[in-house]
This record gives C-alpha cells, structure tokens and sequence, in this order.
C-alpha cells in the first residue's frame, strides 16, 4: 500500500511543515539570521500550543532533522514526504541548514532576543477551532448564514452548528469557549476582531458584532454542555 505509506510519511512531518510555512513557496536562507527573524514569531506560536497539548519543540526539531535526512538521501529526487518543505538555496545546503534550524528551535528560550512582532501564522495557531468554524460557518459563504439560514439570527446559526457538532460536543465545544474567551482578551474591539478574523481570515459573526458574537457562543456552547454532557470521567491515576 504505497499510497497510504506515502501519506503517513508525508503527516509525519507536519509540524516541520508548520514552522518553515513563511518559506513554503521560495527557498530557505543560508543566512541564519534571515531565517530567524522569520521563524521566531511562529517558534513562540508553537510553543505557546505546546503548553495546551500541541507538538512540543523537541518533537518539531525532530521532524526537521527527519526531513534533513531524507533530503540528504536523495538529493536529486526527494521523497513525497518532504513536499511543500522548502530547500535551501544552494540545494545542496538543504540538509544543513534543516538541521541548523532544528538545534535553534531545541534551544529557543519562550523570548527570543529580536522580541520579534506577532504575525497571522503565529495567532492562528492559537484558534485553531474558531477560525475553522468562523470561515466554514459564518463566513461569506458559511452554512449557518446561506442558504436555508440567510434569515437566521447569529444565536440560532450557532445552535445549528451546535446540533451538526453534537454528540462529539466534549471534545469541541469547551475548546471553542476557551478560544472565544481568548480572542476577547487578545484583541480587545471590533477593530481587531474583524481585521484578523473577518479580513485576514475570511471569517464571519452572522448578523453581530464579534464582541457580540464570541461571548454569545461560548455562553451557548456552555449551556448545550451543561445540558447534554454531564463531567463524567474514569480515574485512571494511580496514587
């Protein structure tokens, strides 16, 4: 089964292909400095995803040197596992410089020295959940408000994606009223909300105000959980 093998190689390497993502479509740098500055702010995003449950770095500078290995193995013909992994310019350097940046991300300190800014990529990683929902669903084209649901108000385009998420709400709904929360506290207005949301994005709120919108949806994921979902669970630790 070549194919599947192809495809469990190829998602092996999917955090590499995370942070190298401001380079998809050109070359990596020789220049370390070049490709620091570039990486920081999304080494800072996935450490940040690191501490509630996402690849940690160490497992991240693994895959690059993986992915420095498999290049080096077939120079002149990588294998699909490597796809949409940048090279190096010269391409002979690619191994090199994959596993410079592998012992960067290893020893990276949470606060890196160019106190580098904030970009999409980085926040993004904190949403993970929401943006996929705000775009699927109450973006321009979003289920909740086309088609049957063009007259819907923002609460009941909510409860409908609700009902298509439910009965996997658990491991759903408290994450997206996290994110919600998260966004209020990171973003502050409207101005903001819409501009990385709505315009950078291609999210929506339906018919409200984000500031609206993102407490009214974690209040109703909320309430469909206390509703529907009571915190049962097995212990399992041993004292």
């Amino acid at each position: 089964m070549p194919f599947r093998q192809d495809t469990i190689e190829y998602f092996r390497l999917a955090g590499a292909r995370t942070l190298l993502e401001p380079f998809r479509n050109g070359t990596l740098p020789g220049d370390p400095g070049e490709w620091r500055a570039a990486l920081a702010p999304l080494i800072r995003g996935l450490a940040n995803s690191a501490e509630e449950g996402g690849r940690n770095l160490y497992e991240i500078a693994a895959e690059l040197r993986l992915a420095a290995d498999l290049f080096a193995a077939a120079p002149s013909d990588p294998p699909p596992a490597v796809q949409h992994i940048p090279p190096a310019d010269p391409a002979d350097r690619t191994p090199a410089v994959l596993r410079e940046i592998a012992a960067h991300v290893e020893e990276w300190n949470r606060l890196p020295e160019s106190g580098a800014t904030a970009t999409t990529r980085e926040l993004l990683l904190r949403f993970p959940r929401l943006s996929r929902i705000l775009s699927l669903y109450f973006g321009q084209d979003g289920s909740a408000i086309s088609d049957g649901m063009s007259d819907a108000t923002a609460e009941e385009g909510i409860r409908m994606w609700i009902s298509q998420v439910h009965p996997a709400c658990p491991w759903e709904l408290p994450g997206v009223a996290a994110e919600c929360t998260e966004a209020l506290a990171l973003f502050h207005d409207e101005d903001a909300l819409d501009r990385f949301f709505a315009q950078e994005l291609g999210g929506g709120s339906g018919d409200a105000d984000f500031v609206d919108f993102l407490p009214l949806l974690a209040r109703l994921c909320i309430d469909h959980m206390k509703e529907f979902h009571p915190p049962v669970w097995q212990t399992d630790l041993r004292r």
